[in-house]
């Protein structure tokens, strides 16, 4: 008899620890993070466990934010909090884990989300909320974005920008080729796959991109990066943009850093970059390629793409002036 009862109470200690254990991981104990299939955060630190439930009625707006993204490149975001925050948080729908960013207590907060290589999502849902100086989480807010198909390759340079302006990507390789609108493929294979919004033809993306594919030749030295205001469509606002560099999927050093960010100012004037670019503005960093991860292109004959729509529409408006 008494063992009867010792073997019942220990099948009741035994569920009650099981349900215990299940209560605690549903309330956000350590869990396996899966967000970061889908992208990173510039500076944050990733927590393993659930997304925080709100415990105050403080909102938060965005700003402004590059809702199309590629994989490989980035979107800065800068949001709008009703209350002094100590900390972002920013998740995603169907995803565990979430990133805890660190900022001031200034109401305009900025991130830069940085969209893994390898995402190969239609699109997927940001779900952003902020921790206030009294440690109360706000409500939280969804941003939808849609994933456009790029090439990342073994090079991969790309941009992104806030909103729609002509600003233009440019990359001149060891060898003097320069990669842009106006030459969109360069001999070593190097290409230019995604221009956004040429002259003023608001496409809405705001992501260029260049790729070097498994079949591209990568020359050892020195290559620069380059960002131009071709056209400010709207001169009334100014614009952030990050420029990133990945070489086999990794993000490299650079002459400055990597993502790299800056910005054009309200009133910046339209520039209209083409061939000669590098005598009319610096570059926002180099790189370099060791001779140990350059690669010959295979023995075949190269046949550069003709040049795009975007390409022809800008090429027409220069020759113009």
């Amino acid at each position: 008899m008494m063992k009867s009862r010792l073997l019942k109470l220990s099948l009741l200690a035994f569920i009650f620890i099981g349900i215990n254990a299940c209560s605690s991981d549903d309330d956000g104990n350590e869990m396996d993070a899966t967000i970061d299939n889908l992208f990173d955060v510039q500076d944050a630190e990733l927590q393993n466990r659930n997304f925080p439930s709100s415990t105050t009625d403080a909102s938060l707006e965005i700003i402004n934010m590059n809702t199309s993204v590629i994989p490989g490149g980035t979107s800065f975001a800068t949001i709008r909090t009703s209350t002094p925050a100590q900390k972002l948080l920013i998740g995603a729908e169907n995803e565990s884990g979430f990133y805890e960013l660190p900022v001031d207590n200034d109401s305009d907060q900025s991130f830069i989300l940085k969209i893994n290589q390898l995402n190969q999502e239609d699109n997927f849902s940001v779900r952003l909320a902020y921790l206030d100086i009294d440690h109360q989480i706000s409500q939280s807010i969804i941003a939808e974005l849609n994933v456009m198909s790029v090439g990342t390759g073994t090079l991969q340079v790309s941009l992104s920008f806030d909103n729609d302006k002509d600003v233009d990507l440019h990359l001149i390789e060891p060898n003097g080729d320069h990669i842009y609108y106006g030459s969109m493929m360069s001999a070593n294979g190097g290409e230019l796959d995604l221009d956004s919004n040429p002259a003023c033809s608001i496409d809405g993306i705001n992501n260029e991109n260049i790729t070097y594919s498994e079949d591209a030749q990568l020359d050892a030295g020195t290559y620069y990066v380059y960002v131009d205001m071709y056209s400010n469509c709207d001169p009334s606002i100014a614009t952030n943009y990050v420029a990133s560099v990945y070489l086999d999927g990794v993000e490299i050093p650079t002459s400055t850093q990597n993502p790299y960010t800056g910005n054009f100012p309200i009133d910046f004037p339209s520039n209209n970059g083409g061939s000669d670019i590098q005598n009319d503005i610096e570059p926002v960093f180099s790189f370099t390629i060791s001779e140990d991860a350059s690669r010959p292109m295979p023995n075949k004959l190269f046949k550069p793409k003709p040049k795009t729509q975007s390409a022809i529409k800008k090429l027409e408006i220069s020759n113009n002036r």
